[in-house]
């Protein structure tokens, strides 16, 4: 707002009084403003930089494995037991020596009894005959043992086919829960680095403020000066003092 009625400013010397007047007001009014600007402008600065240093505190550590040891075991269990495949020794088997010594007892006595009621039939006496009707026996009850063999090994060969599928799912679902564990340490870690871009650009942004609230502040007060410096001639005319 000017300082004096219009035509005042056509006034020499005093037109001189009035502009100094005007830049003086416009100068308190721009520092009140200034000031007020400059107390929003520091407190977001200050508010920017308290939430960057937050953030770069918070970031997450390294990914670590809770699956690791276990996927890396499963594994190795697994490549163990394909490498050396299938194989069953039935003489090493402690349910076949129990079949065994089953079975021999038994045709032991079958041999026995067929011996005993081959002879009775004969009057008593041992002959080829009844020999040979014990033998027959004895190997009639042992073949049961061939078939238990065949069984023993059916057996053992469902144990390790089921326990390399018992492995392969297990080691299946420790790489499913790896790779969830791994996706959400990844989405984490994506959030925090976009909120940390964001606070970098909020901090940025109000520096570029407050330096641009400086560099205005700079400017306005070399312009009062130079107005000033023109001004003042003629203030001093005004006011009589020789120059």
């Amino acid at each position: 707002m000017a300082s004096g009625q219009w035509w005042e400013y056509w006034i020499p010397g005093w037109s001189a009084v009035r502009i100094t007047q005007d830049v003086v007001n416009a100068g308190k009014n721009y520092i009140d403003n200034r000031k007020a600007s400059n107390t929003a402008t520091t407190n977001r600065v200050n508010a920017a930089q308290s939430n960057l240093n937050s953030l770069k505190s918070q970031m997450p550590g390294a990914y670590k494995s809770e699956y690791g040891s276990q996927i890396g075991s499963t594994q190795s269990e697994l490549n163990d037991l394909t490498k050396k495949g299938f194989s069953y020794d039935y003489t090493k088997d402690n349910a076949y020596q129990q079949y065994k010594n089953r079975y021999t007892r038994g045709a032991e006595l079958a041999s026995e009894d067929a011996t005993a009621q081959a002879a009775g039939k004969t009057g008593g006496y041992g002959n080829s005959w009844a020999s040979t009707n014990g033998q027959t026996a004895y190997q009639s009850t042992m073949a049961g043992l061939s078939n238990a063999v065949d069984d023993l090994y059916s057996q053992a060969f469902d144990e390790y086919t089921s326990k390399k599928n018992d492995l392969t799912t297990r080691l299946e679902a420790l790489q499913k829960q790896e790779q969830l564990a791994q996706d959400a340490y990844n989405t984490k870690l994506n959030n925090y680095y976009s909120q940390l871009n964001n606070a970098q650009a909020e901090y940025a942004d109000a520096v570029g403020e407050k330096q641009q609230n400086t560099a205005n502040k700079t400017k306005f007060w070399g312009n009062v000066a130079q107005v000033g410096a023109m001004a003042l001639p003629w203030v001093l005319r005004a006011m009589g003092v020789p120059i």
